[in-house]
């Protein structure tokens, strides 16, 4: 604990007050195989091999050695992952054999939630009729899951694209009053990675969403997105690429994000807003970060 405390103290110095570019978050995409085919996606069932044991544990032990403390694996759908005998819990084991003070994981949902993390985070954008819009038939066994798994801390991501942004507010209300066992929700935008569609929202469509959810915040709805780091997404001044967060897959690895810095400039990725904006002491945005870092 000492070691850990010791470790923040450093970092909130060069972080913050110095205002070095210094690590913190690094992202495993361990598989691009998927068994869901959501709107939006390309990133799934590239065909590209998952990543081996060895270069997974490589990459962790490079990334502590570099700073990273925290780390989230993601694909595809990582609870797929596979080399060998290996499945997700022994990249998990790995990463706290490693060191990482925080673990945590990114998955749709339908292969199970009790995985040995700090913090799952699972997706779901909105209630029936607007999930299927995107991820197909699949909202009650995801709700199932959520309310069946004996995994302590849960939170939720929902992508809002110009489908899925008339029900924000309808869902946050349901996770509120059917009391999901869970921390809150964390929006993003969908982000054009190969090109803009129609799921996209302008710089000028997503304002008034985001007014929506500064709105929802007001009225004590369980976002977990910081005042600060919606108004970063809605102005789009905020530091791109943050190298306080990495992701590696098959490739290599990739500062913030795997698009192109094209895509960069549309960026919907509201967690790396989040992180921006905690590094410039917007009390709001390090506050939301307490809750689930």
């Amino acid at each position: 604990m000492l070691g850990r405390l010791g470790f923040y103290v450093r970092y909130f110095w060069r972080f913050v007050v110095l205002r070095r570019p210094e690590p913190l978050v690094y992202g495993v995409a361990i598989t691009d195989r998927c068994n869901f085919s959501c709107e939006g996606c390309r990133v799934n069932n590239t065909g590209r091999p998952d990543m081996a044991y060895d270069v997974l544990v490589e990459n962790l032990e490079h990334a502590y050695d570099r700073g990273f403390r925290g780390v989230y694996f993601s694909g595809g759908e990582p609870t797929l992952w596979r080399d060998g005998e290996h499945t997700l819990n022994d990249a998990i084991e790995a990463a706290h054999r490693v060191g990482f003070y925080r673990v945590h994981v990114y998955t749709n949902g339908t292969n199970g939630l009790d995985w040995p993390v700090d913090l799952v985070w699972v997706s779901m954008d909105g209630l029936p009729a607007t999930f299927s819009l995107r991820r197909g038939d699949h909202f009650a066994e995801v709700e199932r899951a959520i309310r069946e798994t004996p995994h302590p801390k849960l939170a939720i991501i929902y992508t809002v694209d110009r489908y899925t942004e008339p029900g924000i507010e309808p869902f946050l209300a349901w996770v509120r009053d059917t009391h999901l066992p869970v921390i809150g929700v964390m929006f993003y935008f969908h982000t054009p990675y190969y090109g803009i569609d129609d799921l996209y929202l302008s710089a000028e469509e997503k304002a008034p969403v985001i007014d929506r959810l500064q709105g929802c915040i007001q009225e004590g709805l369980p976002v977990l997105n910081s005042h600060a780091g919606l108004e970063a997404v809605k102005t789009g001044k905020w530091q791109r690429r943050t190298p306080a967060a990495v992701v590696v897959d098959v490739d290599g690895e990739s500062v913030c994000c795997r698009a192109s810095d094209e895509v960069c400039a549309l960026c919907g990725y509201a967690a790396c807003t989040e992180i921006v904006e905690a590094q410039r002491l917007r009390p709001s945005a390090v506050l939301a970060m307490t809750r689930y870092w």
